[in-house]
Formats: structure tokens, C-alpha cells, sequence
């Protein structure tokens, strides 16, 4: 598996090291997982399967997918379209968190974008 890293982006082993040290000197063993810590195990997943991180930083593998799913939910941006002035052929692609693709083109005017989209990403 190839692997690429932004320049500021955290190693696993680091992320690691990090969590370590956490764990020794939390006075509780129910503190939960401050939130620097997360944010750090969710960004390893962009280079790193959530399996393989939830592992190596003895995190729930549950979690880490939620935290992961909303991350990416928070992530998205969205762009107003004005389609009077839509001349010809169109294209309309989406993609999902979980991967699933959404690609349709037609000529004319375009069905209506909110009912197709948001029927796709619910």
C-alpha cells in the first residue's frame, strides 16, 4: 500500500507516542479521550485504513469510523448553480463518504438537482 503525507501531516508512530504518553498520566481510567487526540487519530486516517489506526492507538474501531464519517460530513462544500444559464449538454457527478459515485448528463434543462442529490446522499 502506497502511502502519502502532507507535510504537516502526524505519523502513526507519533500519533502513537502521543496517545502513550496520555495514558500514563491520566488520573482516571475513564478520562475520556481529549479531543487533540482524536482529531490527530482522525486525520491518520486519511493515510491509513481506520482498522489499521483503531489498532495501533487501541482506539474502538466503531468510534474511530464515526468520528472519521463526521469529519468528512463537516468537510463538504457546497456551490450555488443557476441553471437559466445552463446552454447545451450538462454533467452532474457526486461522490459519497462511503465511496458510492453519482454521474448523470443530459442536454436541456437539468432535473432538479436538491431531489436527485438529496436522494443519493441520504
Amino acid at each position: 500500500m502506497k502511502e502519502t503525507f502532507a507535510k504537516n501531516s502526524p505519523t502513526l508512530e507519533t500519533v502513537q507516542q502521543q496517545f502513550q504518553a496520555w495514558r500514563t498520566s491520566r488520573s482516571k481510567r475513564n478520562q475520556p479521550i481529549p479531543k487533540h487526540l482524536w482529531q490527530a487519530a482522525v486525520e491518520l486516517c486519511g493515510n491509513y485504513s481506520i482498522s489499521q489506526v483503531s489498532r495501533k492507538l487501541r482506539l474502538s474501531y466503531m468510534a474511530l469510523k464515526k468520528r472519521v464519517a463526521n469529519d468528512q460530513t463537516s468537510r463538504l462544500n457546497f456551490m450555488e448553480i443557476d441553471l437559466k444559464t445552463m446552454a447545451g449538454g450538462w454533467q452532474i457527478e457526486c461522490n459519497r463518504v462511503d465511496g458510492a459515485s453519482l454521474r448523470i448528463s443530459g442536454s436541456g434543462q437539468p432535473p432538479a438537482i436538491s431531489d436527485i442529490l438529496g436522494s443519493f446522499l441520504s
